[in-house]
């Protein structure tokens, strides 16, 4: 009896070395673009700190990987979460937005922050420095807020 569950912990485990070496494609591009939100809008340095530390690691075209961000399954779930955040919103090619989407990219970021659902709950458990305190949230929607003014005058002249 004792074999047979050797063998398939011997199974397992090789398997699970085996999938090691099948990791996604990392999140390594370079964040400042001369298309990336700090080029081209000015951004008050507290909420770019900010911005930096809770957004850019789903966020942005460079993510700055954890040690365990290195194992399977661990490195798949960070990639969906990464792939699946830029999708939504990618500072660093925050210049290839028409005026409208970037509008639309400010509210969302001022409704998921009001909200509580950004930075996620799954990526704060890791990233406590991620946590926005109320200050930080009020700072974030305040920018946001200003920013989406600052766009929507543009657009009327």
């Amino acid at each position: 009896m004792r074999k047979p569950f050797q063998k398939l912990l011997l199974l397992l485990v090789i398997i699970f070395i085996a999938l090691q070496f099948f990791q996604p494609v990392k999140n390594l591009g370079i964040l400042s673009t001369g298309e990336d939100l700090f080029s081209l809008v000015y951004v008050d340095d507290s909420i770019k700190v900010l911005l930096e530390t809770s957004c850019f690691d789903c966020h942005s075209n460079h993510t700055n990987y954890p040690w365990y961000g290195q194992i399977f399954p661990v490195s798949i779930f960070m990639n969906k979460h990464i792939v699946e955040g830029k999708a939504e919103l990618n500072f660093t090619e925050w210049g290839s937005y028409a005026d409208k989407d970037k509008i639309s990219k400010l509210v969302d970021i001022y409704d998921e922050v009001e909200a509580g659902d950004m930075p996620l709950e799954s990526y704060l458990k890791i990233h406590k420095d991620a946590a926005l305190s109320e200050h930080e949230k009020e700072m974030i929607l305040s920018w946001a807020e200003k920013e989406g003014l600052v766009l929507l005058n543009k657009k009327d002249k």
